[in-house]
């Protein structure tokens, strides 16, 4: 099985074997981000990113998924800076729940997981259980996070294929324009597209509207107003 984004190493923790265990800060810590020129985002994140970043979707097999674009190229992500740190003023949920993910259990729930691969691990730091077994306060709010973020990672598939069967999609490419430099552009991707979902019929509108689509799609759409701020960014990377 292919390893989620970033994730090398996926382990379920346990408070006997990884009872020494420990996380400590890492000098670029966001660095594991640096390559990635699209981030998976959630339908809950479209509002509070929609200034620094745009919002789009890759087409799937099965279902669209969510992204926010964050560099016009593979490899490049314009928002970690040379130190490894985010440089926008939102920083997507998927990068702030690594190195911890949700694995499932065939039968059972969700159990925590970490990336084993990740530097912080270690014997410094914050302990990950304490003396008696319990888990940390660290693992605490780690779980709390993932499981946060799985939740709100179902939500977003069902929005996505909410979109995809009403219709709302449309292939798109993504242009910058920097400054005094070459036009660059991301093919590949989908928008919502304003004109069908301004036609759609009535009980298809009260379905978004039930459903509170409506708002994520409205963010996304304003999202896109953020890609002049990616282009300068890549102008300043040159």
């Amino acid at each position: 099985m292919v390893n989620p984004l970033f994730y090398q190493r996926i382990v379920p923790l346990d408070s006997a074997a990884h009872r020494s265990l420990r996380l400590a800060p890492i000098a670029r810590p966001y660095r594991f981000a640096g390559d990635a020129n699209l981030i998976p985002a959630l339908a809950e994140e479209f509002s509070a990113a929609a200034g620094v970043m745009p919002v789009a979707f890759l087409p799937g097999a099965d279902k669209p998924a969510a992204v926010f674009v964050v560099g016009f190229k593979p490899n490049q992500n314009l928002l970690v800076t040379a130190e490894g740190l985010w440089a926008g003023s939102y920083v997507p949920a998927y990068l702030r729940r690594y190195p911890f993910i949700m694995g499932d259990v065939p039968g059972g729930q969700p159990i925590l997981c970490v990336d084993g691969a990740f530097a912080g691990l270690g014997d410094t730091g914050e302990p990950l259980f304490l003396e008696t077994g319990a888990p940390a306060p660290v693992v605490t709010q780690a779980l709390t996070l993932a499981e946060n973020y799985r939740l709100g990672a179902q939500r977003t598939d069902e929005f996505c294929m909410t979109l995809q069967r009403l219709k709302l999609f449309r292939s798109v490419t993504l242009e910058a324009k920097p400054p005094d430099a070459q036009s660059v552009v991301v093919h590949g991707l989908m928008v919502v597209d304003e004109e069908a979902l301004n036609a759609l019929p009535e009980p298809d509108l009260a379905e978004l509207q039930r459903q509170k689509f409506l708002r994520p799609i409205y963010a996304h759409l304003i999202s896109l107003g953020a890609l002049p701020k990616l282009s300068e960014r890549l102008q300043a990377a040159d």
